[in-house]
């Protein structure tokens, strides 16, 4: 069927479509597209000014006739599904053809657009719902003009748009609470887990140190306990007595005027015995800075006074690797020898110290035990002679 032009259609049809179309301000902005003169022009007089224009086919009514089929044809497929004759049911029930958003301006398009042998009493019926649309629209105006504490209507769209994205976001906001309080709820659920796993724990200790009381008293009781800290006496004194003894021999080689004889230091034997090497030989380090790292941690200040005897600086360190490989990259970083025991040392930290070494290329000696003896012979091979 041919469509049917803007200047076919009827006047009242014509007003139906541009007024329910354009508000005061789409008004001005369509008359400036179209060359027309809106100064001193009132809305009302720009409406009836476009009605004139499309009584006739002239240069404004076919531009305004294709400016209005742009606007509608998104609509087109879904309208296009109503039959032409029914269109003006949807305008007179309110409803949105095929739940879509089609505005009211857009059914009036599409039912008066085709031309049929019906056509006019098509473009009555739906001038006569549109009238009465209009009709109460006009009423449902008035009663908000006078309800409003503002009296402006067109206000009512920018509060409710407002409250919904308000009504929005506290749905976000309430959706994050909810799964917060989901959340939390999984921690306190965690958290009663580990304290019963705690007091399980606790009650676990309690039972074995009533064990370790009732194994002490099987073993003598407060008798025993006495024996062992006359034991640690009887350590701390083999151990002072080892001190002199080394003192003594470190004396009478210093007094002969050797350095170090490489057979004059100790090596400590299960902490309590003190044996004295043959070698001979005069040896010094000339202020080098050596580290000791690992070895018997009670040996240490023998280890010292080895190492400064032959005129080294001594740099000592456990083994133990809390921080990782930083601590013994921080002391190679600072010394010019290393030597490390293999007997008495953590595997990381021998790693650690042999990688050190060969990225600062700093000599690192490994020794096969932690004696002093040991370190005494090793001090009489690398030292200037």
């Amino acid at each position: 069927m041919p469509e049917r032009r803007i200047w076919e259609l009827k006047n009242q049809t014509v007003c139906s479509i541009l007024g329910l179309t354009y508000n005061d301000k789409e008004l001005s902005d369509l008359f400036k597209r179209l060359k027309l003169d809106c100064n001193s022009v009132t809305a009302y007089e720009m409406h009836g000014g476009l009605i004139q224009a499309c009584s006739s086919q002239n240069k404004t009514s076919k531009q305004l006739d294709r400016i209005l089929k742009d606007r509608f044809d998104r609509y087109k497929k879904d309208i296009e599904r109503i039959p032409q004759e029914e269109i003006y049911k949807h305008i007179e029930d309110g409803s949105n053809g095929n739940g879509k958003d089609i505005p009211i301006p857009a059914f009036i398009w599409f039912a008066v657009r085709n031309q049929r042998e019906d056509i006019d009493a098509i473009e009555a019926a739906v001038f006569a719902a549109t009238h009465m649309y209009e009709h109460r629209a006009s009423r449902f105006y008035d009663e908000l003009r006078r309800t409003l504490p503002c009296g402006v209507p067109e206000n009512l769209l920018m509060e409710l748009t407002g409250a919904s994205k308000t009504n929005e976001k506290l749905r976000t906001k309430c959706n994050r609470l909810a799964r917060k309080r989901e959340q939390l709820k999984s921690e306190i659920e965690s958290v009663r887990e580990d304290r019963l796993r705690i007091t399980s724990a606790l009650e676990e200790e309690k039972r074995l140190n009533r064990q370790l009381v009732s194994d002490l008293e099987g073993l003598g009781g407060e008798e025993t306990l006495n024996q062992t800290e006359n034991m640690k006496k009887e350590i701390d004194f083999l151990t002072s007595e080892v001190k002199r003894l080394t003192d003594e021999l470190l004396s009478r080689d210093r007094s002969k005027g050797d350095n170090v004889k490489s057979g004059g230091l100790v090596e400590i034997g299960q902490r309590h015995e003190l044996d004295i090497l043959d070698e001979r030989g005069s040896a010094d380090l000339n202020g080098a800075k050596v580290a000791y790292i690992g070895g018997v941690e009670s040996l240490m200040p023998y280890y010292r006074d080895a190492i400064e005897s032959v005129g080294g600086t001594f740099c000592y360190h456990c083994g133990r690797c809390i921080q990782g490989r930083k601590e013994i990259d921080t002391i190679v970083d600072g010394i010019d020898m290393v030597f490390c025991p293999v007997d008495i040392n953590s595997h990381n930290a021998c790693k650690y110290v042999k990688k050190a070494c060969k990225m600062r290329d700093k000599p690192c000696h490994f020794l096969r035990s932690s004696s002093l003896s040991m370190l005494v012979r090793e001090l009489g091979n690398h030292a200037v002679k």
